[in-house]
């Protein structure tokens, strides 16, 4: 049993019952489920996860004026729960926030976003770190009768204005393009180990950045990046298997040649959906074209390799 379904079922079996015995009105203004940090979150928990942030638990989420009234009941009901469900027991860590309770939605969204309301201004959406987005759009939602909450949600899932998307296409492409195609080879040809490992490395965060965008997809903490991609199942699996050779590969030949092959395959993508027309395999050519279509002129007017916060805005 992951950490979605152990939620779920700790709310419906455990919780729901209590809450509807205790304090029923409060059923009706919130919402319920488990979205946040850790891989539970994205339904990629596996044993070795469990060693820590793990077990029953859910979050709730009213207005702010809301947690106000009902604070103290809401705390006394999940008081009286349960720390362990089905053989597992809460495993937390002083290390992270609270990552399951009572939230209100105005501090949730903001501890991920900067933002307590939405819609957003393009540039407030191109602050936010892609990691922190995928964070906050995860998980399940078990009980919806939140309407602001769900309405932020949908707001955040429907993915970037499309002036920003072009942004940070933009500049993963020029990424893809200095990295793989240009900085590899010469890293190789010099028997540089450690400027060829940041090479692939590079090479490798703009690719997972372009393919994430193609899908739409907020693109999350590195180290469940290629495990959530693949469980999207938007690409095929040839796809996977030259990324896994090319991150297994040592050999020059081999990762000059994977490296172009993959950029060939983003290139194609770009084309097929009529974003660039360039007929060049350098993906610089794509990246400014990118850059030069977009509409906004307080988002056109960033330099062309920024397309990340941290890069523009510190």
């Amino acid at each position: 049993m992951n950490g979605i379904e152990l939620s779920k079922k700790y709310f419906n079996d455990i919780a729901y019952p209590i809450f509807k015995n205790n304090c029923p009105e409060i059923l009706d203004l919130c919402s319920i489920g488990l979205v946040g940090e850790g891989s539970e979150c994205f339904g990629l928990d596996d044993d070795i996860s469990k060693d820590h942030d793990f077990g029953p638990g859910f979050c709730i989420w009213l207005k702010e004026d809301d947690v106000k009234i009902y604070k103290n009941r809401i705390n006394f009901v999940l008081e009286k729960l349960p720390d362990e469900f089905l053989g597992y027991k809460k495993v937390e860590s002083k290390l992270v926030d609270k990552r399951v309770g009572l939230f209100s939605l105005e501090d949730f969204y903001e501890k991920y976003t900067s933002a307590r309301k939405f819609p957003i201004s393009d540039i407030e959406f191109l602050k936010i770190p892609e990691s922190y987005l995928a964070t906050v759009t995860n998980g399940e939602i078990f009980l919806d009768n939140c309407k602001l909450f769900s309405d932020y949600r949908k707001y955040l899932l429907d993915f970037y204005p499309e002036d920003v998307l072009r942004k940070k296409l933009a500049a993963y492409l020029f990424q893809m393009a200095q990295a793989g195609q240009y900085n590899l080879k010469r890293s190789l040809d010099r028997n540089d180990i450690s400027a060829v490992f940041f090479a692939k490395a590079e090479f490798m965060e703009a690719l997972l950045g372009v393919l994430f965008l193609f899908a739409k997809v907020y693109m999350p903490y590195y180290k469940l990046r290629y495990k959530r991609l693949a469980q999207i199942n938007y690409y095929p699996s040839d796809l996977f298997e030259d990324m896994n050779k090319f991150m297994k590969s040592n050999h020059k030949k081999d990762l000059v040649y994977l490296s172009e092959k993959l950029s060939i395959y983003v290139k194609d993508i770009l084309k097929y959906r009529s974003i660039t027309k360039s007929d060049d395999d350098f993906l610089l050519a794509h990246a400014i074209e990118v850059q030069n279509s977009i509409i906004n002129p307080q988002i056109k007017a960033i330099n062309l390799v920024k397309g990340n916060w941290y890069e523009i805005f510190i």
